[in-house]
C-alpha cells in the first residue's frame, strides 16, 4: 500500500485524521480503502473464468469486509478470489464472490471481502 494512494483516498473520503494522512510513520488505510484492491481483484478472477459465462447484465447486490488487522502503508498483500456460491433464481443468478487478502510475507490474514453480484439472464 503506498502512502500517496492511502492519503489520496483518505482525503477524498473525508478521513482527515492523522492516522490516515501522516507524511511519515505508521499510517493506516481507512476501512473503505480495501475496495480499491479487492473489487478489481475479485472481478478479474470472475471475468477470467470463461466457463462461468459472466456478462455485463448485472447489478452489485451486496459487499462486506472482515478485517483481521488494519491495512497499513507498506503492506504487500496477496489477494486470492474465490467463487463461494452460485444460486439460480429463475430469471437471475446470484454469485457470491470472496477475496481473501493475506500479508505476502507472513501469510497472516488481513482482510476478507465478500460480495454478491446479481446476473440477469440474457434473452436469447
Amino acid at each position: 500500500m503506498s502512502r500517496e494512494k492511502v492519503r489520496e483516498y483518505a482525503l477524498a473520503t473525508g478521513h482527515t485524521d492523522g492516522r490516515y494522512t501522516a507524511e511519515e510513520g505508521d499510517v493506516l488505510a481507512p476501512p473503505g480503502f480495501a475496495a480499491c484492491f479487492t473489487v478489481t481483484r475479485g472481478g478479474a478472477g470472475m471475468w477470467a473464468d470463461t466457463e462461468l459465462g459472466a456478462h455485463w447484465n448485472l447489478v452489485h447486490g451486496s459487499q462486506e469486509y472482515s478485517y483481521h488487522r488494519p491495512v497499513r502503508v507498506g503492506d504487500l498483500l496477496r489477494c486470492t478470489p474465490h467463487i463461494n456460491d452460485i444460486v439460480d433464481r429463475g430469471r437471475m443468478e446470484l454469485l457470491t464472490l470472496q477475496v481473501d487478502c493475506v500479508d505476502a510475507a507472513t501469510g497472516e490474514p488481513v482482510v476478507t471481502s465478500r460480495g454478491t453480484l446479481i446476473f440477469f439472464h440474457q434473452e436469447p
